[in-house]
C-alpha cells in the first residue's frame, strides 16, 4: 500500500512546466476529470455493470434467466463465481485505489510543499475541486463495499508514506458531507480576476469553468451522500436538507455532472474499443425492455382480447395504448424516446419473474401469441407455415402432427414463437435489427456518441428532495408532489434530446454498428416531443393519494427508469436502503437470482495487505448488507 500511487498517468511538471506557466496543480485537475468510468463511461466497465448489474436489479430482461424455453434450470443462481466476477466486484475499488485518487495526491502533494503565501487563487481552487472530486470517488466506493482505504483529506497518502486506512461508511459519510459543505463554502466566497476565469475555463472541461454549476454539483453530492445515511443519521440528514435551502442544485434537464467518450477517445477508437457503447453493442441480451418499466411505471398498457380455439379461451396482447395514451397525458413520453417497439409495432417487455411454460396465458404468452394468433394457419389446414417479420421473411414451419390436426397448431406456434424469442434467434444477439419479438431499448439515445455520462443528474436531486419531503427530512423548494412532478418533467426533456440530438448514422465516425437495421435507427429517432406536463400532471395526482410508503416506491421507480443501463450504482444503492423502510426490495429483482448485498474485495488484498485484510475478510461476503441500510439481515428473493 505505501508503494501505490508512484506512477502518475497524468499531467506532470515538466508538461506544466513548458505550458508558459499554468499550475501543475491545474492539469492533475484536468487529468482527474477524464480519467476512465469516473465523470464518463467506459466499455469495460459498463459492460460488467450491464451484464452483471442487470442480474440484480432488472434493468434490462435477459430472457433465457426468466423462462423455460431456453433451457436454463429454474434454481437459485449468484453473480459471484462466473467469468464475469472480477470485472464487476473489482472495477470500483480498484480505480478508487488507484486512476481515481492518484492525480488528487499528486496535487496535494505539490500543493503541500508550496509555501501558503505563494498559493494562487486558482491553486485554491483546483485543490478545493479535486477535494470534492475525492469524495465522490469515495462515495462511489464506499456505497458498494463498506470498508475502504480511506485516505484523508491534506494527505498525499503514499506519496508521503502515509498508508490508506480501512474506514466504512459510518466513518466515512460524515466526513465527506462536511468537506462538500467546506468546498461549497468557499466557492460562494470565490470572485475571479479576468485572467483567472479564462484559466480555469480552459481547465475545466466538464463544467466550463461555470462556478455556479460546480456549486450545483458540490451541494447535489452532499444531498445524495446525506439521504444515503438517512436510515442511519437521520439528524445528520435532516441538518443538511435544512441547510441545503437557498444554495444551488443540479435543476435543469442539461444538468449534468459527465463527460462524453468522444470528448477524450479517438472517434475512431470508440465503437470498437473503447466507448460505452461497445458495452451496448455486446450486450444486446441485456437490452429487451423490462415489463416493470413500460407497463407497471410508464403506464403503456398492452391491449388484451381473447379468442375460443379448441375449447380454450386464449388470451393475447394485439396492441398498447401507447399512441391514444400520450396524446391524451395518460401514457409517458418517454416509451418513446427510451424503448424501441417490435415487429407488430407494440412497446410490450417481459417480466423478470419466472415463467415455466405450463400457463398457456402467461404474460410472456400473450405477448408471442399476438403474433400468429389471427393467422390463418390456425384455421386452414392448407396452411403449412407461419410467416412473420417486416417482409414476411421469418417463417415458422409447422410439424407433422399439427398439420394433420388443427387442435395441436396453438400449442405448436405458441411454443415455437416463444423459443424463438427466448434464445434470441430473433435478432441474433444483435441490439437494433428490425426482427425483435420484444420491445428492446431505443438504440439512438445509446448510440448518441455525444452522450455525457449522468453519474449525477438534475433528475436524482429531484427525486431525493422528494423522498426528503415524504419522509419528514424537511424540503427544499417545494413540496413532495412538487418535486416528484419536476422529475418526471426534466427525465422526459433529458431524453428526448438525447433522442432527437443524435446526427450520427452508420456512415459517420464513430459510427451505428454495421450489424444494426437502417429502419430501425429510422424508427428509433424521434420528431415528436410529446407534451411532458400533461403526462406529469397525472402522475403528480397519482402521487397525491399515494401512501408515504408508496410515495418513496414511485420516487425509486423513477430513480431507476432515469437511470437504467446509465448508472447502475446510484438504483442500486437507493434500492439496498429503501430495503428497511419500505420492507420490500424496490428493485425488478430475477427469482432466479440471489440478491447481492455488496460487492467482495479483489482476491489480492489477502496476500498483499495481510493487516488489512484481517480487517475486511470477515465483511468479504455478499450476503452482508452494508452499514447504511440500516439492516444486518439480507434481503431474500423467493427461492432463496
Amino acid at each position: 500500500m505505501e508503494e501505490l500511487y508512484q506512477d502518475p498517468d497524468g499531467f506532470s511538471k515538466e508538461q506544466a512546466d513548458k505550458t508558459g506557466g499554468v499550475s501543475v496543480i491545474a492539469g492533475f485537475f484536468t487529468s482527474q476529470l477524464t480519467r476512465g468510468f469516473f465523470l464518463r463511461g467506459e466499455y469495460g466497465a459498463a459492460y460488467h455493470q450491464m451484464r452483471s448489474g442487470a442480474k440484480i436489479t432488472g434493468t434490462g430482461v435477459q430472457l433465457y434467466y426468466t423462462t423455460v424455453d431456453y433451457g436454463v434450470s429454474y434454481d437459485l443462481k449468484d453473480v459471484e463465481h462466473d467469468w464475469g466476477t472480477a470485472g464487476f466486484n473489482n472495477t470500483v475499488f480498484d480505480k478508487v485505489n488507484n486512476d481515481w485518487i492518484k492525480q488528487i495526491l499528486w496535487a496535494q502533494r505539490e500543493y503541500n510543499l508550496m509555501p501558503e503565501s505563494s498559493r494562487s487563487t486558482l491553486d485554491n481552487l483546483f485543490m478545493y475541486l479535486l477535494r470534492g472530486l475525492k469524495a465522490y470517488a469515495y462515495q462511489r466506493a464506499t456505497d458498494l463495499y463498506d470498508k475502504v482505504p480511506y485516505i484523508e483529506t491534506g494527505s498525499a497518502g503514499g506519496l508521503d508514506g502515509d498508508k490508506a486506512v480501512y474506514l466504512g461508511q459510518e466513518e466515512i459519510y460524515p466526513k465527506l458531507i462536511e468537506e462538500l459543505k467546506e468546498i461549497d463554502d468557499f466557492l460562494e466566497d470565490l470572485s475571479l480576476t479576468d485572467g483567472e476565469q479564462a484559466t480555469f475555463s480552459n481547465q475545466d472541461v466538464i463544467f466550463n469553468g461555470d462556478i455556479y454549476k460546480w456549486r450545483k454539483y458540490i451541494n447535489s453530492l452532499r444531498l445524495r451522500c446525506a439521504m444515503n445515511v438517512s436510515e442511519r443519521l437521520p439528524e445528520l440528514t435532516s441538518s443538511v436538507i435544512s441547510d441545503l435551502s437557498g444554495k444551488p442544485l443540479l435543476s435543469e434537464y442539461n444538468d449534468v455532472a459527465g463527460l462524453a467518450d468522444i470528448a477524450i477517445v479517438e472517434p475512431y477508437r470508440i465503437q470498437v474499443e473503447l466507448g460505452i457503447t461497445r458495452a451496448f453493442r455486446e450486450r444486446a441480451d441485456e437490452c429487451r425492455a423490462p415489463k416493470k418499466f413500460l407497463e407497471d411505471v410508464m403506464d403503456c398498457k398492452p391491449i388484451e382480447k381473447s379468442i375460443e380455439l379448441n375449447g380454450q379461451t386464449l388470451y393475447y396482447f394485439e396492441g398498447d395504448n401507447f399512441e391514444t395514451g400520450v396524446h391524451e397525458g395518460i401514457v409517458d413520453p418517454r416509451v418513446a424516446y427510451i424503448f424501441s417497439k417490435d415487429i407488430l409495432g407494440r412497446y410490450l417487455g417481459a417480466e423478470t419473474s419466472w415463467d415455466d411454460g405450463t400457463d398457456p396465458n402467461s404474460y410472456y404468452s400473450k405477448v408471442m401469441r399476438g403474433y400468429y394468433i389471427n393467422d390463418p394457419v390456425l384455421t386452414d389446414p392448407s396452411v403449412h407455415y407461419f410467416a412473420y417479420g417486416k417482409n414476411k421473411q421469418d417463417t415458422i414451419r409447422l410439424s407433422d402432427e399439427a398439420i394433420g390436426d388443427l387442435s395441436k397448431r396453438e400449442p405448436f406456434l405458441l411454443s415455437a414463437m416463444r423459443e424463438r424469442a427466448s434464445k434470441y434467434q430473433d435478432i441474433n444477439w444483435t441490439i437494433g435489427t428490425d426482427d425483435n419479438l420484444i420491445s428492446e431499448y431505443n438504440v439512438v439515445p445509446q448510440y448518441n456518441f455525444d452522450l455525457r455520462y449522468p453519474t449525477i443528474h438534475a433528475v436524482e436531486v429531484e427525486l431525493l428532495l422528494a423522498e426528503a419531503a415524504v419522509r419528514g427530512f424537511g424540503t427544499v423548494g417545494g413540496s413532495a408532489r412538487d418535486h416528484y412532478k419536476r422529475a418526471i418533467e426534466l427525465s422526459c426533456q433529458y431524453w428526448y434530446e438525447l433522442n432527437s440530438s443524435n446526427n450520427y448514422s452508420k456512415s459517420s465516425t464513430p459510427s451505428f454498428p454495421s450489424n444494426m437495421d437502417d429502419s430501425r435507427i429510422e424508427r428509433d429517432k424521434v420528431s415528436t416531443m410529446y407534451d411532458a406536463g400533461m403526462y406529469a400532471e397525472k402522475k403528480a395526482q397519482e402521487f397525491d393519494s399515494m401512501s408515504e410508503q408508496e410515495k418513496v416506491k414511485a420516487i425509486f421507480d423513477q430513480l431507476h427508469l432515469h437511470y437504467n443501463f446509465l448508472n447502475f450504482e446510484t438504483p442500486y444503492t437507493a434500492a439496498r436502503r429503501l430495503i428497511k423502510y419500505l420492507g420490500y426490495n424496490p428493485s425488478g429483482t430475477y427469482e432466479v437470482f440471489k440478491w447481492k448485498e455488496r460487492m467482495t474485495y479483489p482476491g489480492g488484498i489477502q496476500a498483499s495487505d495481510p493487516e488489512n485484510w484481517a480487517i475486511i475478510s470477515a465483511h468479504n461476503d455478499p450476503d452482508i448488507p452494508v452499514w447504511l441500510t440500516g439492516r444486518s439481515t439480507k434481503w431474500r428473493n423467493v427461492l432463496e
